[in-house]
């Protein structure tokens, strides 16, 4: 999780030209005369002998990198599948900030295809391809016979970034994506491996603790007030509320057996607080309507 991240981070940072960040920086400029025949990549010396930097092709202009920064601020994700990517986004600056680890993982696995589609087709392709490469190594289930392709591929793959990206992209950071084919094959999927639960359990830890200076403060402490507590609720009455019996925070009908909806609907929501009134159009109805059709047990026997 962590080589998704930094790899994320360097091919964003490089991407959307993030001044400090960037790994196509002056000093990568400097290398490419004597690494790489790109000469409309070399520094050119302006009139008052200042170096400037030619713009690349594998680069943003600030119109698209604030467009890219539109679409992720108004993008909606399902409840619990990825944090608010909105909030890490600078419009004027045109550039993505503070983004976790998790943030990341969902950015390079589903949204980066989307997001880089303005570059030119040969770049954007390969992008992609690395973006799929993680995709498939995250799944659920790993094939043995597709571990054996991705391992020839990823070779392929960094092969072909290295003829777009300068030699300056390129650290250990960059060749570890080798290994970790041989890593799934070896240990399993990597849902069994990586520390994205580990890490959330220590956050709530660290969110409960109050007074930092004294030793009641600690986490340890935090973790067995919860134990505690957990387990007394298993000799509380079914109708004291405790966190056992506790409804889904969505839910607005509670353990109501009156109310009655379809399957598909089985988490009623409350919506959000600064929710506003909006009517269908005729094709989200249909939409909707092919939805439940598809995908309802109710409405077999009416199909049939």
């Amino acid at each position: 999780m962590h080589i998704e991240k930094n790899y994320f981070d360097n091919l964003l940072n490089t991407v959307m030209d993030v001044t400090g960040k960037t790994k196509d920086n002056v000093k990568a400029r400097l290398d490419l005369p004597e690494h790489c025949r790109r000469p409309e990549l070399h520094l050119q010396e302006s009139a008052n002998n200042k170096l400037l930097k030619p713009k690349a092709s594998y680069t943003f202009t600030m119109e698209q990198k604030r467009k890219i920064c539109e679409w992720v601020e108004s993008l909606k994700m399902p409840d619990g599948y990825a944090s608010n990517l909105g909030k890490k986004v600078d419009i004027g600056r045109g550039i993505l900030h503070g983004m976790k680890s998790h943030d990341c993982h969902i950015f390079m696995e589903q949204l980066l295809p989307i997001a880089f589609c303005g570059l030119p087709e040969n770049i954007w392709k390969s992008m992609a391809e690395i973006s799929l490469f993680f995709k498939d190594l995250c799944s659920s289930t790993l094939i043995v016979e597709n571990l054996v392709r991705m391992a020839k591929n990823i070779v392929v793959i960094s092969n072909k970034l290295e003829k777009i990206l300068p030699p300056g992209f390129f650290d250990v950071m960059e060749h570890l994506p080798i290994h970790l084919v041989h890593e799934a094959l070896l240990g399993g999927p990597v849902q069994y491996r990586w520390m994205y639960p580990f890490e959330r359990s220590i956050g709530k830890s660290k969110r409960g603790i109050k007074n930092k200076h004294r030793v009641e403060g600690c986490m340890a402490q935090v973790y067995l007030a919860k134990e505690r507590s957990h387990f007394c609720s298993y000799y509380f009455d079914d109708y004291v509320s405790c966190l056992r019996n506790r409804p889904n925070r969505h839910d607005v009908t509670g353990n109501d057996p009156a109310v009655q909806s379809l399957s598909i609907f089985n988490q009623p929501g409350k919506g959000s607080k600064k929710r506003t009134l909006h009517k269908l159009t005729e094709k989200e109805k249909k939409s909707a309507e092919l939805h439940v059709l598809l995908n309802c047990p109710e409405v077999q026997p009416f199909l049939e």
